[in-house]
């Protein structure tokens, strides 16, 4: 069968569509390097429409390979996003499958309303003119683009450590199959064609379909505010413990102050008395004495911000309980250039993530390292430690081992926070040593 330029405007169109929306919804996600990875997107989605033409003008749009061929070619463009787009592989099938629908429904309805007006389809689908096509997209392209910006994008920015990725891609994966096996041979072949009783099926299944959509999203939307509500919960408890351990500490260091200033007026009268004697070897004696049994520990004043001397002294009281080698270096002439609860978040999870992970050290010297350094409105974090054993990553991303309820939550928390102060994140792991850099603007989006 003949490919008519009708048909060929058609494919083309659908091809443009799927490129804009996704480029024009993800291209500050698009991977390194930018311009090969997207001219091998375009190249690929051009490449598979070329493919299903030819096969349709091959077989024809009435014989079986009509199912086979629309099946094989969702299936290959589903693998497309995930070599371009920087999002999990569940991610990558589900905006597969929404592309891959809202094209087929675009034909559906431009069909149905082609019927409606001439009261019959042509006979082969080659023959199908554009024009109806082309307003239906028209007509539709503002709403999923709407619908990719304003719901998809969020969804997948706010959600990608959910589990529950694992499963959302099979809603629009099945929806693809349904529609190849029911609704394109019955809608689009005039032998099969169910007449005007059956008009409003195609409407009720983009309606359907795209609600399910909706309703999945914002279920994922919800999941992602209570398990990041949960975290802040998580370091709000961390912060009170924190707060109170350094009360109790700043409690024992002004009762030694007390003491030390009570005790200073017997050992001025001791050091008189050796001095008189001119006893200079019982004086250093006794003076070693006295130093020997002044507290050493510092007075809990790192950074001179209650909230993160709080955080900091607490994990440092907890590691040296365990034998963990601590080192703390801040450097801040002024008040740090990011709120508060966003400074917390992000030590609250690094130094717990640390501790734990030299907690579980069955090998080795375990450490942790603390550095903070402000200049201007630049703030640098880094939080390095000592790890053994096997570092958990899902889709390139490095994971938090906390509870499973919590599972790559704090991580990702400190990531969102990094981004929200135009910062960059730098997570390494050489085999010995975990490393998490953080550069942050106080100039926040």
């Amino acid at each position: 069968m003949k490919v008519t330029w009708s048909f060929l405007c058609i494919a083309v169109l659908y091809v443009l569509i799927v490129v804009v929306v996704l480029y024009r919804t993800f291209k500050d996600k698009i991977k390194k390097p930018f311009w090969k990875r997207l001219i091998f997107a375009v190249s690929m989605f051009a490449a598979i429409a070329a493919v299903g033409v030819a096969g349709y003008a091959y077989f024809g749009l009435g014989s079986y390979a009509q199912q086979f061929i629309t099946l094989a070619t969702a299936m290959a463009c589903f693998c497309i996003p995930y070599t371009v787009l920087d999002y999990n592989l569940g991610q990558c099938l589900f905006i597969s499958g929404i592309v891959k629908c809202y094209a087929d429904d675009v034909a559906l309805i431009a069909t149905v309303f082609y019927y409606l007006i001439s009261d019959h389809i042509p006979e082969y689908y080659m023959e199908f003119p554009a024009w109806p096509v082309v307003l239906i997209s028209a007509i539709s392209f503002p709403f999923i683009r709407l619908f990719f910006s304003r719901l998809i994008r969020p969804a997948l920015d706010c959600s990608g450590f959910l589990s529950s990725w694992l499963f959302a891609w099979l809603l629009p994966f099945l929806a693809n199959v349904m529609y190849a096996l029911y609704m394109q041979p019955v809608f689009t072949d005039i032998t099969d064609f169910p007449g005007r009783e059956f008009i409003f099926v195609p409407f009720l299944w983009v309606v359907l379909t795209f609600s399910a959509y909706i309703i999945l999203l914002a279920s994922l939307i919800g999941q992602s505010k209570a398990a990041k509500l949960k975290e802040e919960l998580h370091i709000s408890d961390l912060q009170i413990n924190a707060q109170q351990k350094q009360l109790e500490h700043f409690q024992s260091y002004i009762e030694g102050t007390a003491k030390a200033r009570h005790d200073m007026r017997h050992h001025m009268v001791a050091l008189q008395g050796l001095a008189e004697k001119k006893d200079y070897k019982g004086m250093e004696e006794y003076l070693s004495a006295c130093i020997s049994r002044i507290d050493k520990k510092s007075s809990g004043i790192y950074s001179g911000n209650p909230a993160v001397d709080a955080l900091i002294g607490y994990y440092r009281q907890l590691a040296e309980e365990e034998k963990i080698r601590v080192s703390i270096q801040i450097e801040a002439e002024d008040a740090f250039v990011i709120a508060d609860n966003d400074i917390c978040i992000i030590l609250g999870n690094l130094l717990e993530n640390a501790y734990e992970a030299c907690k579980r050290q069955t090998e080795g010297n375990p450490y942790f390292t603390v550095k903070i350094h402000q200049t201007g409105r630049v703030l640098v974090i880094l939080v390095e430690n000592s790890y053994s054993g096997t570092v958990r990553k899902k889709d390139g991303v490095f994971l938090s081992a906390k509870a499973k309820n919590r599972n790559g939550i704090g991580l990702e928390s400190v990531i969102d926070v990094t981004r929200k102060y135009n910062g960059i994140p730098k997570i390494e792991y050489d085999g010995k040593i975990f490393r998490v850099s953080l550069l942050l603007n106080g100039n926040r989006k």
